[in-house]
């Protein structure tokens, strides 16, 4: 099911959204939805605005940096903080460079090596189907739910091939700069213990990994899985190839409803 579709779904069932906090969207109908896909991951530290509950307190620092005019592609100090944070997330001295499209991202990263590594929260360096621990450079999708084209590539300062970025205003380097620091500071925070408490409600639907959700039926029979997970107010990832996200923070009781309507192909 592509994205349209799902989100058109959505509001065909529920009406339009009318608030999303933490990992809940409620919307038009009163209707709670358990957010399982989480805007493709890039929610992953729940909606919101950061204020000590849940979320990313990027968006507060965007509003900030516009109060100060910072919305040029001019040269600003940003450029070096959203440097740091990339480094720091990554263990290694990086400069950070940003696009507003996968096939340039995806086309940079592999100018600089013959392997395209990904960053994936609570999992690390991901290549293919593998886990590695050394890069030339790292393509990171942001925790930043704002655009779902935004990607930061991480590369080495010892690498010195050209690179083109994208110019980016200030106020768009700062959201992504606080967005990394509170995904490190959320690392820590969430382990094991916090997504093997729902597998007896998910075990028959999916095989999962860490936090991430990876559909165990036929992907011919997925969109069918995703609309009577809808009937039972759980939002999970519209894209069969797409995991779904343990929901954090939540309560085995949003899981009710598909307890006692289970899903047969």
């Amino acid at each position: 099911m592509i994205k349209e579709e799902y989100y058109s779904e959505i509001t065909a069932r529920f009406g339009e959204v009318k608030r999303a906090r933490g990992t809940f969207l409620y919307t038009e109908k009163g209707t709670r939805l358990t957010d399982m896909y989480l805007e493709n991951g890039r929610a992953i530290l729940g909606w919101g605005n950061g204020n000590g509950t849940t979320g990313t307190g990027a968006f507060l620092k965007i509003k900030n940096i516009i109060n100060r005019g910072l919305t040029g592609s001019f040269e600003t100090d940003f450029a070096k903080q959203l440097d740091k944070a990339v480094s720091d997330l990554l263990r290694a001295e990086c400069r950070a460079l940003v696009y507003f499209d996968t096939d340039k991202a995806e086309k940079a990263a592999l100018s600089f090596s013959k392997r395209l590594v990904k960053y994936v929260p609570w999992v690390g360096l991901v290549a293919g189907d593998n886990i590695v621990h050394d890069f030339e450079c790292v393509l990171i999708t942001p925790p930043l739910p704002w655009t779902d084209n935004l990607y930061v590539l991480a590369v080495r300062n010892d690498i010195t091939s050209l690179f083109y970025p994208e110019r980016v205003s200030g106020a768009i380097l700062g959201g992504l700069s606080r967005s990394i620091y509170d995904l490190i500071a959320e690392l820590p925070c969430r382990e094991e213990k916090d997504w093997f408490i729902f597998d007896t409600y998910l075990k028959d639907y999916f095989a999962r990994r860490g936090p991430y959700l990876f559909p165990t039926m036929s992907e011919k029979n997925y969109d069918d899985f995703v609309r009577h997970c809808l009937e039972c107010n759980l939002a999970i990832s519209p894209d069969y190839k797409t995991p779904s996200i343990v929901p954090y923070g939540a309560d085995k009781g949003v899981f009710t409803l598909l307890k006692n309507n289970p899903w047969k192909a």
